[in-house]
């Protein structure tokens, strides 16, 4: 379990992230949404420890984050950032063993992370000639090779095809059901929907709301946060949430939709 309290994160003169309480429970996927600038990246990167916070803390199973040394959080919280490369053309079997370095099994979980993400067939390949998706799937695969307690996943579906964006939430979800706390910041709504058993939604630096997707997309938070018109509908699959094509030209306060 990974949580804040009352957590707010200033950078320069800007309080990016205001007054966020949030807990993050094992065995779940958590979808991190809201326009750019909302505070998302800052969010993660708290959570990660790699930005202190100006008010409140971080906790995880029930410890302070700060108070755990760098080893102690390596071994408990992986995370992919939202801009990330590849600095040496080792192979991508050596990329992906080296998430796993911490365990005298490297080799086999290497493998097994390899083949969750479908790239065993080019393990034996340098890592600068793959293409920019295949690159991102050996990140993919190296974080999941950790074997992390908390997975934190900055925009993980950038440079992925639609068919590996969808393959690659599914393999988070499997994360997820092998026990992590899974949290991905995602900009598709609909993927979020579909895949996530829960999703924040920050906006201007605050959790403007959370829960099922069903329950926190509501007509009146999308048009507010997302400046869209939309909602969930049946379909064959259960429900599913439809946008409309264009944004909302001058969004309705979410006052508005409640009176």
């Amino acid at each position: 379990m990974i949580e804040t309290q009352s957590l707010s994160v200033r950078l320069a003169q800007t309080e990016a992230v205001s007054d966020v309480s949030v807990r993050f429970e094992p065995g779940r996927i958590y979808g991190l949404v809201g326009p750019n600038g909302s505070g998302k990246t800052t969010l993660l990167r708290a959570l990660a420890g790699l930005v202190a916070p100006s008010e409140g803390v971080v906790r995880i199973d029930d410890h302070a984050l700060s108070s755990l040394s760098l080893s102690e959080r390596a071994a408990r919280i992986g995370y992919l950032p939202q801009t990330r490369s590849i600095s040496w053309d080792l192979t991508v079997r050596e990329i992906v063993q080296l998430g796993a370095q911490r365990f005298r099994d490297a080799e086999v979980r290497a493998e097994a992370a390899l083949t969750e993400v479908g790239l065993s067939a080019v393990a034996h390949r340098r890592v600068f000639s793959l293409s920019g998706g295949q690159a991102a799937r050996v990140l993919l695969a190296r974080l999941l090779a950790t074997d992390c307690q908390v997975l934190l996943l900055d925009e993980p579906l950038t440079a992925l095809d639609p068919a590996w964006q969808r393959q690659g939430l599914g393999v988070l979800k499997a994360a997820a059901a092998r026990g992590h706390v899974v949290i991905a910041s995602l900009h598709d709504l609909g993927l979020a929907a579909a895949f996530c058993d829960s999703v924040c939604v920050m906006h201007d630096g605050r959790m403007a709301g959370s829960g099922a997707p069903e329950q926190a997309f509501t007509p009146a938070l999308l048009a507010e946060v997302f400046h869209l018109n939309g909602g969930f509908r049946a379909s064959d699959d259960g429900p599913a949430l439809h946008l409309a094509a264009h944004p909302v030209s001058s969004p309705t306060s979410l006052s508005d939709h409640y009176s």
